[in-house]
């Protein structure tokens, strides 16, 4: 548990506490603790420097980056009680970020326009609950509230560099029911949104109603065909409806390897205009290669129904903002850890997303289509210098290219501390 807590702080391959709602965890209660687990604590601090703080437009002539140091620190509660009814696993996380200079922020109208702050608070917390009420009937709530700044690729909500702080919530809850030895069924209904501090118009909310029959067909093999229904209300954008069709399967390749995908077709109905389809892809994969090397990865494609309103003009042209009726998105995401010694572990991790806009609404000299590519990876390690006192560092590395080179942006940031669970 001691890992866990330690990878999740740094961004690492993030366990189940921290990231239950994230595209690792796509199998139904795959993220529920197998133990329980007292009253625990994590605390760490840190200093940094980061590239480019404030969300500029780094890559045209005369808008330059803002480098700038930065001191980091946060507090961690987590508890799980588990018994052979009834699993409840809380957890809340509170930080800040301090910057020795203050970056300039967003306030809508385009990255780096705004107002100019030294200090970020950072608050996440969530309860999740699962109950067997008996062999074949099992409820599940999983609930989560997050308040940051920096974007999370490993949630799907970023499409590249900072956009100011932002709230994210989200609630999960389904019936899961096995009617026979083999089949079962999974339905449930998620209530989930975002809402943006400094960005207008980016605001959204999401009712998604999912139904899914599960068939296994051995002891490491479950197949699954699944209809979902989302409604999303955008704050600036029009409205849209969303349904997906998929089968797919779930496997364990060997003792230590286990395998999710699901595939098929995504309709997307967007509110007076056109109704889009495309294919949808959704994909995990977990192995420990060894006892001491562990990977994770996700890949999913279809239709993102947010941030269709984007800069679309070149350095040094005038300002067009361009609107388009779907967004194509392709995300992968990968992480890994090593365990060298007792004392000294080491960690990775990179996530690739590529986003095509389509389909322009209106007139303007904005261009029929767009891409956007970002790239971000990082690298670090942990040392135990004492018991349960942990001396970290890392490298983290964001890259976003496009077809409208008022959009490049690229980032770097270094950031050395220290951690301890109590």
């Amino acid at each position: 548990m001691k890992n866990i807590l330690l990878t999740s702080a740094l961004g690492l391959a993030t366990g189940g506490l921290l990231s239950a709602q994230g595209l690792y965890n796509i199998m139904p209660f795959d993220d529920e603790p197998t133990d329980s687990l007292p009253l625990h604590w994590t605390a760490g601090a840190s200093l940094g420097w980061d590239s480019n703080a404030s969300p500029l437009f780094s890559d045209c002539d005369g808008v330059g980056s803002q480098d700038v140091g930065y001191i980091s620190a946060f507090a961690q509660a987590n508890f799980v009680s588990k018994t052979p009814q009834t699993t409840i696993d809380i957890w809340g996380r509170a930080g800040a970020t301090y910057y020795l200079d203050k970056i300039t922020r967003s306030n809508g109208f385009a990255p780096g326009v705004g107002v100019s702050e030294d200090y970020f608070p950072q608050f996440r917390a969530g309860a999740n609950f699962v109950h067997r009420v008996n062999e074949n009937l099992r409820l599940r709530s999983r609930n989560h509230l997050t308040y940051e700044q920096e974007p999370d690729y490993d949630f799907g909500i970023a499409s590249d560099r900072r956009q100011g702080s932002y709230l994210r919530y989200s609630s999960d809850n389904s019936v899961g029911y096995r009617w026979t030895e083999r089949l079962g069924t999974n339905t449930g209904y998620r209530f989930s949104g975002v809402t943006f501090d400094e960005v207008d118009g980016n605001d959204y909310v999401r009712h998604l109603f999912y139904n899914q029959f599960r068939y296994r067909t051995s002891s490491t093999t479950v197949w699954t065909a699944a209809y979902r229904y989302q409604s999303q209300e955008n704050d600036d954008s029009a409205d849209s409806n969303s349904h997906y069709f998929l089968l797919g399967a779930e496997t364990e390749l060997s003792p230590t390897t286990v395998a999710v995908i699901r595939a098929g077709a995504q309709i997307q109905e967007v509110d007076s205009g056109a109704s889009n389809s495309s294919p949808y892809l959704e994909a995990t994969v977990r192995s420990s290669l060894s006892e001491s090397t562990q990977i994770r990865a996700f890949a999913r494609y279809g239709l993102e129904d947010r941030n269709r309103l984007i800069s679309t003009h070149d350095c040094g042209e005038p300002f067009e903002l361009g609107r388009y009726e779907e967004r194509q998105t392709f995300r992968l995401g990968l992480q890994g850890s090593y365990v060298a010694s007792p004392k000294l572990t080491y960690f990775s991790g990179l996530n690739v997303i590529m986003l095509g806009y389509d389909g322009k609404v209106g007139g303007g000299t904005a261009p029929d289509s767009l891409d956007d590519r970002v790239l971000n990876f990082n690298v670090g390690a942990s040392y135990e210098v004492s018991d349960n006192l942990f001396v970290t560092g890392s490298y983290n590395y964001t890259k976003s290219s496009s077809d409208a080179d008022i959009r490049d942006y690229d980032r770097s940031r270094v950031q050395v501390g220290l951690q301890s669970s109590f």
